[in-house]
């Protein structure tokens, strides 16, 4: 009896470790061109969040001309239509403060934290970056001019099971070499001197890509460092 009440605690700390720290940002097609702002772990939950935090959506047609939106913030997701269908959509959040501590990750700044009794091991400002890819177009392969963002060497879409796809990571418009690209199951791809990696398109179906990069917070006595993280997400069919 003992020992089950070990595993269960056990697997309830790593549950709500997961949950507190994996969390993906795509956008999802639904019907009659709207589109939804998704947070949480692609395929498997999605979780509630702050409209508010959803700071720019950009949607694009497939010649590449970017196309108006009608956005509306739900209570606790955004929504938006197009009048055309969006070959490519582009979002940034700007999540907010967030604190490392000994107790792990809390969303709240360090003044918070340390009132509430946590000892801080680092404090960070988290903003993300997220391209989803709906519609074949020549602007996949392109930068759109995000502050962080993948750009795919060839179109994503139409890519088969079993191929490789070359893309290149940028932050601030360089190349960033030496960094990890990783796929939603956890297969880590680094980038070459030119800040490209080769991606294995193991599996049909949903595919997403992530990278993190932190900067250091200059004169910031509240932060030690900005975190960034920027999504591509395209489907691969058989």
């Amino acid at each position: 009896m003992k020992k089950l009440l070990t595993l269960t605690i056990m697997l309830s700390i790593l549950f709500f470790a997961v949950a507190s720290h994996a969390h993906h940002l795509w956008i999802e097609a639904g019907d009659n061109g709207c589109y939804t702002v998704k947070r949480g772990m692609i395929t498997q939950r999605t979780d509630i969040y702050n409209p508010a935090c959803v700071t720019e959506i950009r949607a694009y047609a497939e010649n590449e001309k970017q196309i108006s939106i009608d956005r509306v913030n739900e209570t606790e997701q955004v929504v938006f239509k197009t009048e055309t269908p969006a070959a490519m959509a582009s979002v940034v959040s700007k999540w907010g403060h967030r604190v490392n501590t000994t107790r792990g990750k809390k969303l709240m700044n360090r003044q918070e934290a340390e009132s509430a009794g946590f000892k801080v091991v680092s404090a960070f400002f988290s903003t993300q970056f997220s391209k989803t890819l709906f519609l074949p177009s020549s602007l996949n392969q392109k930068p759109l001019g995000l502050k962080f963002e993948m750009v795919p060497i060839s179109d994503p879409i139409g890519a088969k099971p079993g191929e490789t796809l070359s893309v290149k990571l940028l932050y601030e418009g360089n190349p960033l070499a030496g960094a990890s690209i990783i796929m939603r199951g956890g297969q880590e791809f680094k980038t070459d001197k030119n800040g490209v990696a080769q991606i294995n398109l193991k599996d049909k179906g949903v595919q997403l890509l992530y990278a993190r990069h932190n900067v250091p917070a200059e004169n910031n006595s509240e932060l030690d460092f900005l975190r960034f993280m920027t999504f591509l997400t395209f489907e691969v069919t058989p």
